[in-house]
């Protein structure tokens, strides 16, 4: 947030066509310590940002617009974007519902399961949570020794070290969305 609170003061300042002297000259903050700013060597205070906004002659608000990382964090993915498959059987199809998944703290992912058809009994490291909601179908979730039938809009929240696999004891295939935290496909 440093450097990018620096880029868009230089950015402004340039389009404005003024130099840290002219900046200097009309907020009284030293041209050192605009320089160290711009450059992402020291944030400055609110008062010297409220400063350095009214002789861009813009708002506060304005000035910190885009600064902000948690912007570059949003990804969207389009019907017609291509999805990755993780995981691929005649029983089992994984999507993976993101990009860059390794970043993420959550990983989605979209678990079809054909009819008669199964996943492998798995259990992640502790720590590790899943959140199942059932879209289509109706599967029945084996968690270490319970067996737990989930229909159409039910959901299952879990500690993903329990041994677990998902089976679909139907016809016809069965959706399910899958959270996996902390991310680990």
């Amino acid at each position: 947030m440093l450097k990018n609170l620096g880029q868009r003061i230089r950015t402004l300042r340039k389009e404005k066509g003024l130099t840290l002297v002219e900046i200097s000259e009309k907020t009284g903050v030293a041209q050192a310590t605009l320089s160290r700013i711009e450059t992402g060597t020291m944030i400055g205070t609110v008062e010297c940002h409220e400063k350095v906004a009214e002789a861009l002659g813009i708002g506060l608000s304005e000035l910190y617009t885009g600064i902000d990382p948690r912007y570059e964090q949003v990804t969207h993915l389009s019907q017609t974007d291509a999805r990755k498959t993780t995981h691929h059987t005649k029983d089992v199809h994984v999507e993976l519902l993101t990009q860059e998944s390794s970043k993420k703290k959550i990983t989605p992912l979209m678990l079809t399961l054909q009819g008669g058809g199964k996943t492998e009994k798995e259990n992640q490291e502790r720590g590790v949570e899943k959140f199942v909601w059932l879209l289509d179908g109706n599967v029945k979730i084996k968690l270490d020794n319970e067996e737990i039938p989930l229909k159409p809009q039910e959901t299952l929240y879990f500690d993903a070290s329990l041994p677990h696999q998902f089976i679909n004891e139907g016809q016809k295939p069965a959706k399910m969305f899958l959270a996996v935290s902390p991310s680990k496909i």
